[in-house]
């Protein structure tokens, strides 16, 4: 079923064999005006043909194929060894593996990975061969409970005043509205219903809200408003929010730290700041694996108190993977290296997250069928698979060591045509809901939608 209609992707069993034109909805009309029963294949078997631009990355492929061949056979033999050792010619065309949890042999090494609490009290992550992780250490040890996201946050009442900010303003919800409504499938590494209920609740001891990354939320929410004056106050609130995170965000490593600092980094780059930008994504990065964001949460139960939940288990999976796909976002935009690799992390992925339609402020859509498609996820699995090719483009097609030889510039020929393939196949395999022709009439293209295309 298409999430973003309602409907079916296929007609019924009954339409299709009476070659009737079926409303797709569950029963469908004519089903219903017959009173027989209207069944769905539960999967579509039909296969669509390959695009021209994969027909053609395919034609590259094998032109690129036989000149390599046709120079291997005029080489001498050591040329010809130095060649058929050529990394890209000792493996195919990789396939796009399916979206899945990343299969890290977990041995005695990784095992040692701990969260330990620092001076100030907050968990930081130690891996193996990190100096804080001594054998020495008994493993009987009790680990106090940890406080990074549970303390309570000072008060930030006169950065609020001195920029004429009031929490309870409209212009703080309209912010709010048009950054969950515009923006938010970009930045799905804040988790929007624990921070709603933060924010609408009492705001203290909260896990998942802070004044920083309410203002560095709202500065990016007012750059959409119709209105030039509200898109004005954006600088205000960011402002603000710098002036909180750098003095309180960066002595205790928290979730709304790193969410902050990589909302602010955003702001930065979009207007131009690219040095500044740069350096609150790597404050945001570094922060997340301090706080051992790069192992599964499941791992870190015994150790910190503070995932108490299925949803504490999911928003800090959420933060890794909107994380990972930001990094390859800046670094592809800015033609820098990536800091977060695929490989170096165990995160499983995600479930359908949750919708709205168990609790809605007021003010966050009314519509029983608008609430139907609020769910992201989907979406970010599909993200989260194109920028698995980013970042092996980012790693080694457009890898700053230039071609010295010929070999090398049949290498990265071929590592492009493998490439262009990768892109192809991703793109052929989206799920229905997921796609947009450019040349559609009068189709609204979602906001979930544009992060794809």
């Amino acid at each position: 079923m298409n999430p973003a209609t309602g409907k079916q992707e296929l007609s019924c069993k009954r339409c299709r064999y009476r070659k009737l034109r079926c409303t797709r909805t569950v029963p469908c009309i004519n089903c219903a005006t017959a009173g027989a029963g209207c069944e769905y294949e539960k999967i579509d078997k039909r296969r669509n043909p390959p695009s021209s631009e994969y027909t053609i990355s395919l034609r590259n492929r094998v032109a690129s194929l036989e000149a390599f061949i046709q120079e291997l056979r005029d080489a001498p033999p050591a040329r010809r060894d130095e060649m058929l050792g050529s990394p890209a010619y000792t493996q195919g065309a990789p396939n796009i593996p399916a979206a899945g949890p990343s299969q890290v042999i977990q041995n005695d090494t990784t095992a040692r990975a701990l969260l330990k609490p620092d001076a100030e009290g907050s968990l930081v992550y130690h891996g193996a061969t990190s100096i804080f992780n001594s054998d020495l250490l008994s493993t009987s040890e009790s680990y106090p409970s940890p406080t990074q996201s549970l303390y309570a946050e000072s008060n930030f009442d006169h950065v609020m005043d001195h920029f004429g900010i009031k929490l309870e303003d409209d212009t703080v919800f309209k912010a709010l509205q048009q950054f969950f409504r515009w923006q938010y499938p970009h930045f799905m590494f804040v988790y929007r219903e624990a921070f709603l209920r933060d924010h609408f609740g009492e705001r203290k001891g909260c896990k998942y809200w802070s004044s920083a990354l309410l203002l560095s939320i709202c500065a990016l929410g007012l750059l959409m408003s119709e209105t030039e004056g509200e898109r004005n106050l954006s600088e205000q609130f960011f402002q603000a929010a710098e002036s909180i995170v750098m003095v309180s965000g960066l002595s205790r490593p928290s979730i709304p730290t790193v969410q902050s600092f990589l909302c602010l980094a955003f702001f930065e780059i979009g207007r131009g700041n690219v040095s500044k930008g740069w350096a609150f994504s790597g404050i945001a990065f570094r922060m997340a694996q301090d706080l051992g964001f790069q192992s599964d949460p499941m791992n870190w139960l015994p150790h910190d108190s503070t995932i108490v939940s299925s949803e504490d288990i999911e928003i800090r999976r959420r933060i890794y993977w909107g994380s990972y796909i930001s990094d390859k976002l800046i670094s592809l935009v800015l033609g820098r290296p990536v800091q977060l690799a695929f490989d170096s992390a165990e995160v499983d992925l995600l479930d359908d997250g949750p919708g709205m339609e168990y609790w809605r402020p007021v003010g966050f859509g009314d519509d029983p069928e608008e609430l139907r498609v609020l769910s992201n996820i989907p979406y970010l699995k599909e993200q989260i698979r194109l920028y698995r090719i980013v970042e092996k483009m980012m790693t080694t097609v457009f890898s700053p060591r230039t071609p010295r030889t010929q070999t090398d510039v049949f290498t990265r020929q071929t590592l492009l045509d493998n490439l262009n393939l990768e892109l192809l196949q991703w793109r052929d395999a989206l799920p229905a809901f997921a796609k947009w022709n450019k040349w559609s009439t009068g189709v609204t293209i979602t906001p979930a939608v544009a992060t794809l295309q």
